[in-house]
């Protein structure tokens, strides 16, 4: 009962935000196009200042678990391979087989990943998710690029290979992990003199501090629960996948690799990591790279909204274990 009640209160306030964001969308306190400035404020700067803050402050390179960094990065592009060898077997139509694949390993590492693992293992949790952030971010553009080309003629005249790796770099959210590398690298040189009370650390930490409610509250807002009839099929693989077989795999894997890779402490990250759902941008790189952008849209919101019964289960069990 107390593993329940300790996964209750790590997800309901992510819950309830998420609720009232639904809420006051419906009941009209807010339109569509407050939800895209709410979403553009999150991404360009809020959710920026939160990683750039927790990198350039994160004390000493010996609290990363590089072995679990590079366990993570294997695992992704393992999922990737197997989704290419068992999507011909699943029936589905030739559109659909890249989005199905891509929402395999593209889960929302920052607007889900990043409040779950800093409510379950506070600033050390943060610090561990935003650094798998840095790598595995890059390598899932390359390797969702790499899935759609696989699926479409090379003749198609949908966005380029250069020119999303482009807007991938420039992006804010890598541009803040990148500033945020440097100023971690040169601490020795700054730290003496922007203390954590200097001004602006003041003022980055309460920017920092709107980055979780308010992309939950986006979140909710966002929903719109529109008929799924044509995409039964992929919509229960996808959904199946990514809350249930992906994150069972992952982490019985995770736990028979214990002697050999340092998960202490790295729990609430893997957690946050392979238990989230499809992340809000495969619906965008979807329509950049010709694929069909409804279904992908449909696997965002029903694994975000199934996500919290998954989760639940998931931090009982990991609470029961007594790894969190």
């Amino acid at each position: 009962m107390a593993n329940m009640s300790f996964a209750f209160n790590a997800l309901a306030p992510l819950l309830v935000l998420a609720l009232i964001g639904y809420v006051l969308k419906r009941r009209g306190f807010f339109s569509d196009g407050f939800t895209m400035f709410l979403n553009k404020y999150i991404f360009y700067v809020a959710l920026p200042v939160l990683i750039f803050k927790t990198l350039a402050t994160i004390q000493g390179g010996e609290v990363i678990a590089w072995d679990v960094v590079l366990f993570s990065v294997v695992v992704l592009l393992t999922i990737m391979v197997l989704g290419f060898l068992i999507t011909p077997f699943l029936g589905l139509k030739q559109i659909e087989k890249p989005v199905l694949v891509q929402s395999f390993f593209r889960g929302n590492f920052t607007l889900i990943g990043i409040p779950l693992a800093l409510r379950l293992g506070g600033e050390e949790a943060l610090s561990m998710i935003i650094i798998l952030n840095a790598a595995l971010i890059p390598l899932t553009n390359i390797v969702s690029i790499f899935t759609f080309r696989f699926y479409q003629n090379e003749s198609d005249d949908h966005l380029s290979f250069f020119e999303l790796m482009r807007e991938t770099m420039r992006n804010p959210i890598m541009m803040a992990m990148a500033l945020g590398g440097v100023a971690f690298l040169t601490q020795s040189f700054w730290s003496p003199t922007l203390t954590s009370e200097h001004v602006v650390f003041e003022t980055l930490e309460m920017i920092s501090a709107t980055a979780t409610p308010m992309a939950l509250i986006a979140i909710g807002g966002s929903f719109e629960f529109t008929r799924i009839k044509s995409f039964m099929r992929p919509l229960f693989i996808g959904v199946s996948a990514r809350l249930l077989i992906l994150p069972v795999s992952v982490f019985s894997l995770a736990l028979l690799l214990q002697p050999w890779i340092r998960f202490e402490g790295t729990w609430p990250s893997m957690i946050a990591i392979f238990a989230s759902p499809v992340a809000v941008s495969t619906v965008a790189v979807t329509q950049g790279l010709g694929g069909d952008e409804r279904l992908a849209s449909q696997l965002v919101i029903w694994t975000s909204a199934l996500a919290m019964i998954s989760m639940f289960i998931y931090i009982s069990v990991f609470r029961g274990l007594g790894l969190l």
